[in-house]
């Protein structure tokens, strides 16, 4: 059987639509390249097959009785759904149209069969019709929305209650994409989010902004799972409950600020309680220098130090308390490291201290800001050495993995208490006789504005190690 108009024939080879031409026995057809993919078959494979071989026995037989009718005159056309066996194993769906043509040169009849591809949309109904009646009732009285979703995205069904939160009927969205409605700000996460579930087929979690029917965003979160086959494994859709967080975001915008307020108050109680114990002295000592009429040099040195130590406590608050920009460039941290040790071991030395620098050759360079980084690692040494009687060692060491450059600064020292750990890093909490506290918190605050982190370990008795890692440039 040959297509006689070579113009007809580009259209029905190259048409995206699965179709079949065929006489009435079945055996003699012609098929173009959208229904061997659809089918699974190449046209080779296909020759050797019937369309008895491909069809569901249930479906198979009302087809041949439908195309009967067709053939005998009783009917013009006919449509059904079809399940076809692809060549994979998997059962797939299609809409069939079957209409008689004939050939008015030599007065045969033919078949058009065309198939649109709707396995999808039945496993969709299949998920929908699915213990239907068990959470309809839930559905229609939850608070929160209940969607469904094809994986594109596109909206399936959507509860009642979508209507009290954004304002739309529950049919209104049907068959639209929800970035249409959702806050230009917010696509690019809500894209990050779907094609993470749609890749690892596990829950993800989503806070963004929607657009309520009265033009306005509301901020909404999306628990989303997705539909499985069961037979397949496959994605056939997506389910989401969402809720309005407006009031939530409320809730934590006041509990943020009040968290504000308190520390703030708690850091101007500090600062004024460090301050008060030297100017107490200092003004004690001024007094009597008044009454005496006489400046003993012992007393002003006395004097002289306690203002240092009230500069350093305003100095080291404000450090604190600055909203700093780092100033972040390419560094070799090794170089740093050394640069720093150098600068402490003569001190140490004086003290019969000692500093050892164990480093690994080939240390990845990190970004961030050098004099940040310097302030850091010059605190955590010059901690480590305070806490060491005379001859102790002060090891650091340095080494890096796949993705950070990690530093360990080990003394051999009294070591903190357990109890104490927890406080380490708090604002003028410290573990030394004239400390702050604030030192270590500054330390802290840089390396977490470098994406890095510390952790300290100690043992009473034994010593104490801070590790510090970095992720690599």
């Amino acid at each position: 059987m040959m297509l006689q108009s070579s113009i007809l024939e580009k259209v029905f080879m190259q048409s995206t639509i699965p179709q079949m031409i065929f006489e009435y026995n079945l055996k003699q057809n012609v098929a173009n390249k959208a229904f061997f993919e659809f089918i699974g078959y190449s046209k080779e494979e296909w020759d050797e097959l019937s369309i008895e071989e491909v069809s569901h026995p249930e479906d198979y037989v009302l087809d041949m009785q439908l195309y009967h009718e067709v053939y005998t005159g009783k009917r013009e056309s006919y449509q059904m759904e079809k399940r076809y066996f692809h060549k994979s194993g998997e059962i797939i769906w299609g809409s069939l149209h079957v209409t008689a043509i004939n050939d008015p040169m030599t007065n045969n009849k033919y078949f058009l069969a065309q198939v649109f591809d709707i396995t999808e949309q039945k496993n969709l109904e299949r998920v929908l019709t699915h213990n239907e009646q068990k959470y309809k009732l839930l559905a229609d009285h939850s608070s929160d929305i209940i969607g469904l979703y094809l994986p594109d995205g596109r909206f399936l069904y959507t509860s009642p209650s979508i209507n009290q939160i954004l304002g739309y009927e529950d049919d209104e969205l049907l068959g639209e994409l929800p970035y249409s409605f959702i806050h230009p700000d917010d696509i690019s996460f809500v894209e990050k989010k779907h094609k993470t579930l749609l890749e690892s087929k596990q829950p993800v979690l989503a806070t963004y902004r929607f657009r309520h029917k009265d033009g306005t965003y509301i901020w909404v979160e999306s628990n989303l799972r997705s539909v499985i086959d069961e037979q397949t494994g496959k994605i056939t859709g997506m389910i989401a409950i969402s809720r309005d967080i407006r009031s939530r975001l409320e809730q934590d915008k006041l509990l943020h600020r009040s968290e504000k307020m308190a520390v703030v108050g708690q850091l101007a109680a500090a600062v004024a309680h460090e301050i008060r114990n030297p100017l107490t002295s200092v003004k004690g000592f001024i007094q009597l220098f008044s009454e005496t009429k006489q400046c003993n040099e012992e007393y002003m040195n006395i004097v002289l130090n306690e203002l240092d130590r009230v500069e350093d406590i305003i100095f080291e608050f404000l450090t604190l308390a600055r909203s700093h920009q780092e100033k972040m460039e390419t560094i070799k941290i090794d170089e740093l490291l050394k640069q720093v040790i150098q600068l402490l071991q003569t001190q140490a030395i004086l003290v019969n201290k000692e500093i050892n620098f164990l480093v690994e050759s080939n240390i990845p360079p990190v970004k961030g800001d050098s004099n940040k980084l310097k302030q850091v690692f010059f605190n955590i040494i010059q901690n480590a050495l305070d806490a060491i009687d005379e001859k102790g060692v002060v090891f650091v060491r340095l080494y890096s993995n796949d993705s950070r450059v990690c530093m360990e600064f080990i003394d051999n020292g009294c070591g903190i208490p357990e109890n104490r750990l927890e406080s380490v890093g708090e604002p003028f909490y410290s573990t030394k006789e004239k400390g702050t506290g604030m030192g270590l918190m500054t330390s802290y605050k840089i390396i977490e504005n470098h994406k890095g982190k510390i952790d300290i370990d100690s043992t009473v008795g034994e010593g104490t190690t801070v590790s510090v890692s970095l992720p690599l440039s």
